[in-house]
């Protein structure tokens, strides 16, 4: 459904090269009568094919049958981006499980809070991740009242054969596996919103919503082979749905990295040749900083697309000088799948000012975010979903009440205008828009305008206090070269902005602080601009 009736290239996409099926572990057992020999996952020297990651999955279900895992239950666990994440994933899924994830970077904290919410009856972890022993983080866990009726056991790097655990934190004697039944449950898995505004909430995602999504994505971004990496973390749609899902949908081979670095990136994509590369523009941007970058063979890569914030128009040069076609999203958790999305192409100019056009298929607006009245062509407005394939609500029912507008629609917090070709601009966020001396300020615009300068790789513009303007923009800049200082950036918006657009300082950084999925932490950019001190006053606000 197109909200403002505007021309929309999406319609025009191939069909799905796959069936919708009903759940995601369907298309496993799909491929693997299908193209039994091809490549499904690969981690470091093992390579597995859809036929081997079938049996893989088969005997781990068993397994965790056995541990009383059943229709409906929540099964959590603790590991990296690996064969072993996405077999357990598969298994879950055949016995009807929830599935979380938890992100070895997690605190004890975060960990408690996480698992006091859920309370899975199945906890499984690895004891070492990288560096870091869990050991006791586990046994803390385990002797929580709360979670005394969670089994708990250790996972290594061979599952299934490591699911059962040579220790466990609380052994209960396994049951007998025995024929596993269709499952009844339709939810695939619980994701923790970020929590930057609060207490982190469970959105329920649908297999239906993750198999919608998938089949778009494959659909819209058709590659042969399907090859692609997954570094992005277990708990993250990302990781979930825009990676593991699509690939498996797709009948493609997925490359899994424990960690993102952007050599190991970059050594995995020349090494398996890769054709699909989906992340988020931060992460592009350290790649290709990389020397190694220069000197890689890159004419296998036949599609680069990034989601989860903007990319350059640097950045996008950049990309397109290595990848045969391009294209960008627009998504969210509790979209599941894209809102909007840009075919693949090799004419880049106007991805910058463009998330795509919107899924033809959805359930979409552009409504005023206080009275929920669509707003009229070319004025901006709140993004809002009500269709079948976004999340199935909060686990707590009162936090969904919250982002639900008067007529059931998702409020996504994302302010939106609409190109003159039809497709969508992100201008803002509803809580990041703020009044300076009575003006609105959208500091995507703000942005935009200085990443436009010669050698600024990335800029971020937030809200800080001030006495005479309530509030003025503060921007925090990384460069990709050297010739750039604040004053130069500082006239350089003058000459594009209106003065009360212009941020009140501008510093440069060498790198922007980054949450684990690869976004910028806009929070702790908030909290270090109070250490600047006052911003400059500026002269002329008329």
């Amino acid at each position: 459904m197109d909200p403002l009736n505007t021309p929309n290239p999406l319609i025009d996409c191939a069909r799905n090269l796959a069936p919708a099926l009903q759940r995601i572990d369907d298309y496993l057992t799909y491929w693997a009568l299908k193209t039994p020999g091809a490549d499904a996952a690969i981690e470091g020297e093992q390579c597995l094919t859809y036929d081997e990651l079938q049996q893989r999955v088969r005997a781990a279900a068993m397994h965790l049958q056995a541990f009383g895992l059943k229709d409906g239950d929540v099964m959590a666990v603790l590991a990296p981006p690996s064969i072993d994440f996405f077999v357990l994933y598969l298994a879950g899924h055949r016995l009807g499980a929830i599935w979380l994830g938890l992100n070895p970077k997690y605190t004890l904290h975060e960990l408690t809070q996480v698992l006091l919410d859920a309370k899975p009856s199945l906890i499984l972890a690895r004891p070492v991740i990288g560096d870091r022993h869990y050991k006791q983080d586990l046994h803390a866990l385990a002797d929580l009242q709360a979670l005394a009726t969670s089994q708990f056991g250790w996972i290594g790097h061979q599952v299934p054969e490591s699911i059962i655990p040579s220790y466990s934190i609380n052994p209960h004697p396994p049951g007998q596996p025995h024929e596993i039944p269709t499952p009844k449950n339709l939810i695939a898995a619980l994701v923790y919103t970020s929590g930057s505004t609060g207490r982190p909430k469970a959105a329920r995602l649908s297999h239906r919503a993750l198999i919608r999504g998938a089949l778009m994505r494959s659909k819209v971004w058709h590659v042969s082979p399907f090859r692609t990496i997954n570094n992005v973390p277990i708990n993250h749609v990302g990781g979930l749905g825009d990676l593991a899902c699509t690939a498996l949908v797709s009948g493609g081979a997925q490359v899994f990295l424990e960690t993102f670095t952007a050599v190991g990136t970059l050594n995995a994509i020349a090494r398996h040749k890769l054709t699909y590369w989906y992340q988020a523009p931060t992460m592009f941007e350290m790649c290709l900083a990389e020397p190694q970058a220069a000197q890689m063979d890159w004419s296998h890569l036949q599609a680069a697309i990034w989601s989860g914030g903007r990319a350059s128009e640097q950045l996008i040069a950049k990309l397109a000088k290595v990848a045969r076609r391009l294209a960008v999203d627009y998504s969210m958790t509790e979209s599941v799948g894209a809102i909007t999305l840009s075919p693949l192409t090799d004419t880049v100019a106007s991805l910058g000012q463009s998330v795509g056009w919107p899924d033809p298929e959805r359930g979409l607006r552009i409504a005023d975010p206080q009275t929920a009245t669509p707003v009229q062509r070319g004025e901006v407005g709140e993004a809002q979903i009500l269709d079948p394939w976004m999340f199935d609500g909060y686990r707590d029912t009162s936090a969904s009440n919250d982002v639900l507008s008067a007529d059931g629609w998702f409020k996504t917090g994302d302010l939106v205008t609409v190109n003159e070709d039809g497709s969508w601009r992100i201008v803002g966020r509803c809580k990041e828009m703020f009044k300076s001396g009575g003006y609105n300020v959208y500091p995507r615009e703000v942005e935009q305008a200085i990443e436009t300068y010669p050698g600024v790789r990335e800029a971020v513009v937030v809200e800080v206090p001030d006495p005479l303007y309530g509030e003025v923009g503060m921007a925090f800049v990384t460069l990709a070269g050297d010739e750039v200082n604040a004053q130069s950036l500082t006239h350089y918006c003058r000459q594009r902005l209106a003065n009360y657009k212009v941020p009140k300082r501008i510093v440069i950084l060498p790198q922007l602080p980054m949450l684990p999925i690869g976004k910028v932490d806009k929070a702790s950019l908030r909290l270090m601009s109070s250490s600047f001190g006052a911003p400059a006053e500026s002269s002329d606000r008329s």
